[in-house]
């Protein structure tokens, strides 16, 4: 089947995906087997077939369907380049959004490293992710790891669903941390009531 990860490019869950017989849709696509031969100096192994560079005249334009004419230009060109995913996907594994005050699990090779490539313009993930919602196809969402025990929940949960995906139905739903259109879970909300009693204790206190 054919998967979309987001934010595309991480590192080892594409690996994750290839090695469970699927195919990871990405912007730049490109296989395991060809990124180890590629010579990073050498234009000549460059596939000028694919994006970016095969991008012309209305075909440069394909990201306007899917949004309205007040959204940047960045994130309309990053749609363009993701429309083969829209169109293609099967599947989806969605990864919530590293919270700010993270602590980098392993140094160097951090969680940055482990879980994501580049992910554009900040809001592109958003826009992409609700137009594979719209598909209805199996769906796993994860918030992001933020220690080991999490990252190797992380990493067993996405074996589980790649090794059942072709069974589930097209509706399946795996959001077990309840992650939001924003990629991080619901934070709690305040009552009414509670607030006027901690603005009132406030009160009395001054």
């Amino acid at each position: 089947m054919k998967i979309a990860l987001i934010p595309e490019g991480g590192v080892l869950l594409t690996n994750l995906i290839f090695k469970n017989g699927h195919t990871p849709l990405q912007i730049y696509n490109m296989s395991p087997q060809k990124a180890r031969e590629k010579d990073p100096y050498d234009e000549e192994i460059i596939d000028y077939d694919s994006p970016l560079y095969h991008l012309t005249g209305h075909t440069a334009q394909k990201g306007n369907k899917y949004v309205g004419n007040e959204v940047p230009s960045g994130i309309k060109g990053r749609l363009t380049l993701a429309d083969h995913i829209i169109q293609e996907a099967e599947a989806v594994i969605i990864l919530g959004r590293a919270p700010k005050n993270r602590t980098k699990m392993y140094d160097r090779l951090n969680s940055t490293i482990l879980l994501y490539g580049g992910v554009g313009t900040g809001n592109f993930p958003k826009f992409l992710l609700y137009q594979l919602r719209k598909k209805r196809i199996p769906r796993l969402e994860m918030a992001y790891p933020t220690n080991r025990d999490e990252l190797i929940k992380l990493f067993e949960r996405t074996n589980t669903f790649l090794q059942n995906v072709e069974k589930y139905p097209k509706d399946y739903v795996s959001n077990e941390d309840n992650l939001t259109t924003d990629g991080i879970p619901p934070k709690k909300k305040v009552k009414i009531e509670e607030f006027e009693e901690i603005v009132k204790n406030l009160m009395n206190k001054t």
